[in-house]
């Protein structure tokens, strides 16, 4: 029996949401490069980012330095008891390889899974605290920490704010190494932050890492 239109706009509406909900594999991480002392040389904080989205590629090597696999079950940051309790999320505006939108890092795998439509700005802009300059960025990466998975009774919650503060570098070194600009700030609701992007219950965002090119003085 043929299927009515109806039918077929609902079937067209669920094979589209089912596309959509497929992670995204990252390009395999890039070796060489900057050298450490470098990279170390060249960090600091801009607050006038813009220019174009990032990459594909770009975005998958920044997320696999914050808390990609460098082998296997292991990840680039250290973690008490191998517990990782750290979780990477990331809105971009886009570009022509990365769709906009809000996303999750799989470090296993090595692949983004997209939560929802959206960008910095559009996200950001009207949470209450939320620097402009934050919000404009092309890229913004939270770290985020579920502190029970250390430590089930939560006395030991400050280990995934150690890890956090470690992946968070990480993701700002390897931003130098590939010629980008970024910054991180103090003062913002992470609470509010958490809740505006829906974050799973017991996960709380730390680290907000903007990344972008610079267009403008620095800090």
């Amino acid at each position: 029996m043929p299927l009515t239109r109806p039918a077929l706009a609902l079937f067209a509406t669920v094979f589209l949401s089912a596309q959509e909900a497929l992670p995204v594999k990252l390009p395999a991480p890039a070796s060489g490069g900057a050298t450490l002392a470098e990279t170390l040389a060249g960090r600091k904080t801009i607050r006038t980012l813009g220019g174009p989205g990032l990459t594909l590629a770009e975005t998958g090597q920044l997320l696999w330095a914050a808390q990609g696999e460098n082998r296997p079950g292991k990840r680039t940051v250290p973690s008490a008891h191998a517990h990782y309790p750290l979780e990477v999320y990331l809105l971009t505006k886009g570009s022509a390889t990365l769709p906009a939108g809000f996303y999750h890092y799989q470090p296993t795998g090595h692949q983004i899974q997209k939560l929802a439509d959206g960008s910095p700005e559009a996200t950001l802009g009207k949470l209450k605290g939320m620097q402009p300059w934050i919000a404009a960025a092309p890229a913004v990466f939270v770290v985020a920490g579920v502190p029970t998975r250390i430590d089930p009774s939560g006395k030991n919650s400050s280990l995934t704010f150690y890890e956090g503060g470690a992946a968070a570098q990480d993701l700002l070194l390897q931003a130098v190494a590939l010629g980008l600009d970024a910054g991180t700030a103090a003062g913002i609701d992470m609470a509010a932050l958490g809740q505006t992007l829906k974050l799973p219950a017991g996960t709380q965002a730390m680290i907000v890492l903007p990344v972008g090119r610079e267009k403008g003085p620095n800090s």
